[in-house]
Order: structure tokens, then sequence, then C-alpha cells
């Protein structure tokens, strides 16, 4: 008979997760040891990792509530239990689209300080409430006080596509938490979680030795499910969604680690699963999008409609690690913000040279089949739509069109999908144009390569099946003609020229202004 066990979804209070008897992956340890080396830590993570929870954890250590502890592994390395305030500021429920939303969240946040401590709200402005509150507290109670600030980053996130009011917004966060600096004296610890690092430095600029633990290996599986903890806490669940789905439990660990695993933060060697899906998929009993489906980024779909990126180079794109900490260039590379927001990993390390090794590079990748579906699908459904927001787009028989040899049929489904495009602000046509490629050919779920180099050139598109090679070159406003003309010019198809499969020759032409394909030549190679 399957176990009964209680997972914690939605649950980020530490409290209610033990009082309630929920499942707990205990990062105990890991907590103690970083409260008692650093003053001021900084974590960035992607949403829904748990980062909520942690804060919880160590607001209920630093309260002193050692009976919810009991069990866990900091109850063995504390001896002393002793009791601080603990103001606690969480950034993440409001919409923020002018800085009264900002200041009004801020001052709300204070006000629950105040009651919870019964201290008094002085000051004519959120720094000077704040300064004092800290200050009362600590005459009040005798101790230092403890800061934490959740998703300190979600005000200026909202706002990411629009530069003007994302600088006021990160002046008016970097004046309140300036604070922070000038009441070093009466802190005993402040942390601050995020999933982005841009406010980093310019937003904190003024705390004093503030520790980024966010690509330290140590430091790697504080939020997350390592594959350590994933076996160690889930054998019960494993065996409860192998019995429900009529499957193995080898089946079982083998669907988790490809949907849900595959996370990479630090130069560790053990990958991350997704907290958020994995206790989601076990509460439910079945394999879906937890992590997708529980808020697009459209703070991304934004940057991505604004900006010109490439988006067909994401897999395999290298990045060292002052890159990924710093997305000061988002307007020419979002590597780093997808890699910060979860939907790139670190796949590999390259190795690099000198005392530091400084100069190793990151090579980065999707970290698993929900992460990789959902991100395109995310992009397919701005990138192609109609004026009613629908299209008659059939994919499975678009699929079928490239596997069975059928391209004339391939274009006609390709340019009845373009009409549906929404792309009246993409700066540069000829890459946005690549990117609805890309877009389309990781729908179809096909052996897809883009800019592919010969000796002379570089073709734009190849797709490759089990029984036929397709080798595209586009024009844009200009004509098939051309695009045919330098297929062979150019010898995109020599490699092929042993290959048994039916290769064929498709040259076409995109125009920008009716933002569709126009006409095109298929031949065959051979």
């Amino acid at each position: 008979m399957a176990k009964r066990i209680k997972y914690p979804v939605g649950i980020q209070t530490f409290s209610e997760i033990i009082s309630e008897d929920y499942l707990y992956v205990d990062k105990t340890g890991l907590i103690f040891d970083l409260v008692n080396s650093s003053k001021y830590v900084f974590l960035s993570r992607p949403r829904r990792f748990g980062k909520s929870l942690l804060m919880s954890t160590i607001a209920a250590y630093f309260r002193g509530e050692k009976d919810l502890f009991s069990g866990l592994q900091i109850e063995d390395l504390e001896t002393e239990w002793k009791a601080y305030p603990v103001f606690r500021f969480d950034l993440s429920p409001a919409t923020y689209v002018d800085t009264s939303r900002l200041n009004y969240r801020i001052k709300g946040c204070l006000n629950s300080i105040a009651e919870d401590y019964s201290l008094s709200v002085e000051g004519p402005n959120n720094p000077e409430i704040f300064t004092n509150l800290i200050k009362q507290a600590y005459l009040k109670y005798g101790e230092k006080i403890v800061i934490l600030i959740d998703e300190y980053d979600k005000p200026m996130l909202d706002c990411l596509h629009e530069s003007e009011l994302h600088e006021k917004l990160k002046a008016e966060i970097r004046g309140f938490f300036s604070v922070i600096k000038s009441c070093d004296e009466y802190i005993k610890f402040a942390m601050l979680t995020g999933i982005t690092k841009f406010g980093k430095v310019s937003v904190f600029s003024g705390i004093n030795n503030l520790r980024d633990i966010s690509m330290l290996p140590q430091y790697n599986g504080i939020c997350g499910i390592t594959e350590t903890e994933f076996h160690r806490n889930f054998q019960d669940s494993i065996i409860n969604f192998a019995e429900t789905n009529s499957i193995s439990c080898d089946e079982s660990w083998n669907i988790f680690k490809v949907m849900y695993d595959g996370y990479h933060f630090s130069d560790s060697k053990e990958f991350i699963y997704n907290p958020f899906s994995v206790l989601n998929a076990f509460n439910d009993g079945r394999i879906s999008s937890y992590w997708y489906q529980s808020g697009s980024p459209n703070y991304l779909i934004k940057l991505i409609e604004k900006n010109s990126y490439k988006l067909d180079n994401l897999e395999g794109a290298k990045r060292t690690e002052i890159e990924l900490n710093d997305i000061a260039n988002i307007d020419h590379d979002i590597v780093p913000l997808l890699y910060q927001s979860g939907y790139l990993t670190i796949k590999k390390i390259s190795p690099g040279f000198g005392f530091a090794n400084i100069s190793k590079e990151y090579v980065l990748g999707f970290p698993n089949n929900e992460v990789n579906s959902a991100f395109w699908e995310s992009l397919a459904k701005r990138f192609f739509r109609g004026a009613d927001g629908n299209s008659a787009f059939n994919l499975k028989k678009c699929v079928s069109d490239v596997i069975e040899g059928r391209p004339e049929d391939f274009m006609l489904s390709m340019k009845s999908l373009f009409a549906d495009t929404h792309s009246e602000t993409e700066k540069n046509k000829e890459i946005h144009f690549q990117n609805m490629m890309a877009i389309v050919c990781k729908m179809l779920g096909l052996a897809v390569h883009t800019e592919v180099h010969s000796a002379v050139g570089r073709c734009d598109l190849q797709i490759i099946t089990h029984d036929f090679v397709y080798i595209f070159e586009f024009k844009i406003n200009g004509t098939a003609e051309e695009a045919i003309e330098q297929i062979y010019e150019k010898g995109y198809a020599v490699p092929f020229e042993a290959d048994p499969r039916t290769v064929f020759l498709i040259g076409a032409n995109f125009l920008t202004i009716t933002r569709t394909l126009g006409n095109w030549i298929i031949k065959k190679f051979k």
C-alpha cells in the first residue's frame, strides 16, 4: 500500500512545514555554516526554487525557535539558540509600475515589523523609518538585528524593458538599503535574495563585504534538491509514483531526472532538481510543466521582443563567471539573464589559466526537458499569433511533411504561420526572421543546425531527418533565385554528396512589408 506523504506545495513557511509534518529536505547544516561565516550575504536563484523557504528557515533559527529544529542537522551544531529581532522584507507580491508602488510596499513591510516588535513608526520617509526601527529594536531587546530581504529585484524585473522607470526604481531601492551600511553596528546578519544580479553592485554598493554565494560550490545545493537529497528523501515517493503510473521505480527515477534535474550553479559536480516541479509532480502523481505554468517569464519575452537577440545559438553558449554575474550589457546579450533566471544552466566548464583560473568558460544549455519546452513554447505564443491570438498552424502535419519528404507542403505551412506573426516592433528584421525559424524548428523537435559553416560561407539552416536533409538559404526582401544560387555557389550541399539520404535545396525570400514568406524554389541536390 502506498505510503501517505504530505508535500509542502506552495508552502514557504518553515514553521508550518515542520509543525504540520510536511516533507522537509534538511538544509540546516548549510544554513548554520553560512550564518556563522558571513555577515552580509547575497544569493541569486531562479524563481520557485526555495529562496523564500530558505529565508523563513533562517528567520526561525535567529528567533531562537529551537523546538522547530528537533532532529535536523543544526540541532547538533547550535548550542546557544539566542533570539534576535528579525526584520523581513518580501518585495515579490506587488507589481511595480511606478516608484509609489515600491514605496507603498516597503512602508507596509516597515509597519509590519513595527507591529511585531511593538516599535513606533517615526520618520519622514522609508529610509528614516527603517533606521529608527533598527535602533529602537536594538535598544529595546539588547541584541543586534537580523535583516532578510527576499526577491529584492522584483521591482526592477517588472520594468526591465523600460529603462527610465528601471533606473528610478533602482535609485529608490539603493537609497532605502543604504540604511544597512549606516546601521552596521546594530546588525547581526543580513541576507538578500533575488533572481538577478543586476542590482548587486549598483543597488548594494554601500554594503561592506557583501558575500555573493550564488556560484560558490559549497552552497550549490542550498536551494533546490541535490541528487543525494532526492534519493534520500523521495524513495517512498518514487514507489508511490511508480504504482500510480504502472511503471517501474527505475523508470520513475529516470523520468524525474530528465524532466526536472540538470541545474548547476557552480563548479560543484552535483546537479540540482527543481523543487517546485518535483513536489507538485509527486503530489499529483503525474508529470507536467509545473515550473513554467507557475508564471510565464514576461520580462524575458518583452526584452526579446524589444532587442535583436539571436536565439538559435543559446545551447552551447560560452561565458566567463564575470559575464554570467553581470547583466549590464543586457541590450546586447541575454545569456547571463537567461542563466540567472533558470532557463540556461552550467553544462560544462572549460578550464582557464592563471593563478585564480579566472579565464575559465562555462558552457551553458537548457537544464532539462521541462525548461527547454517551456522556453520555446513561451516564445512561440508571442511570436506567432494572429489578430485574434490564434493560429491555424498544424504542428503535427508540419512534422509529418518534413519527416516524409514533402518540402512544398512544409513551406506552405511556414507561409501560413509567418502570416500570423506579431512582429511590428523588431529592430533587426533578418535576425527576427531567423529567430522565428529557430522557434519553429524547436517546436518541431527536429535536428536543426543554423548558420552552418562551409569553406566559403555559412548556410542559414539545415534540418536533418532519418531519410532527408533540407538545406535552406533565406533572403530578406531579395529573391528566391538569389537564395538558391547562393546554395550552389557556396557549396552548402557538398558535405552531403555521399550521403544516401535525399537532399532538398530550398531558396526562399522573406518579405518584411507583409512579414511572411514570399516565393521559394525547391531543388533536389541529387
